[in-house]
């Protein structure tokens, strides 16, 4: 059964890295297997590919050159590791990392609808996958989140959101000049009217299906009331 060629080459490039690091830091063989406690043989094994390190020992072998190993996309970027201080539940495990979770704040529905006293404060939500994909189908503009959130942002947000809030003012009442058809004049602005200049409490009324109580019968109702 023959080797498979892309395994053969990875090795082939370990062994080389194993020279090029003794070269870096100009040792010899023997120097070399003194810092990791092996043989000046076994050095000599992995440099010509008949042996390969274990990966700790590889990494101790680079470092002794001052380098590390890195981990990179198909375009060369170096990926780095899920944060330390990623949040986690309330019994100090990850949550599942092919999940997307949301602050505590952002209670679930059902969660809400349905709260659980008997536990403590969630400290992230997650969503099934299937639910997941639901949302992102959903919203296909909103891009997945590349990591869960840390302690110190939903420590940030917590901050934020007890603090002052920006204002927002309502725009500015427009300044139409009134073109109420005839057929306005008989009670309220019809459907089709462009200007619709009657008085908001009678729009309200209308969209409840209410009736409009005229200026006459609340004076009567206010004279009745006192």
């Amino acid at each position: 059964m023959s080797a498979d060629p892309a395994n053969e080459q990875r090795r082939d490039e370990v062994a080389r890295y194993v020279v090029r690091a003794r070269r870096m830091a100009d040792l010899s063989q023997r120097d070399l297997a003194a810092l990791l406690g092996v043989s000046s043989s076994t050095v000599g094994r992995y440099e010509t590919n008949v042996a390969a390190p274990p990966l700790r020992l590889f990494e101790e072998i680079l470092a002794v050159a001052g380098l590390r190993l890195v981990v990179v996309d198909g375009d060369g970027n170096e990926v780095r590791p899920v944060p330390v201080d990623t949040v986690r539940d309330n019994q100090g495990r990850r949550f599942p990392a092919h999940l997307d979770v949301a602050p505590p704040d952002e209670v679930p529905f059902e969660r809400w609808a349905f709260p659980r006293y008997d536990r403590p404060e969630a400290r992230g939500w997650f969503r099934h996958r299937a639910a997941r994909d639901d949302l992102a189908e959903a919203a296909p503009h909103r891009e997945r989140p590349t990591d869960h959130p840390t302690e110190p942002t939903l420590a940030l947000r917590r901050r934020l959101m007890r603090g002052r809030q920006p204002r927002v003012d309502a725009p500015p009442v427009a300044d139409v000049e009134c073109a109420c058809p005839d057929a306005c004049f008989e009670e309220l602005c019809i459907a089709e009217c462009p200007c619709q200049c009657e008085p908001r409490r009678y729009r309200d009324r209308r969209h409840l299906a209410l009736p409009v109580e005229t200026d006459e019968e609340r004076e009567g109702t206010d004279g009745r009331a006192s």
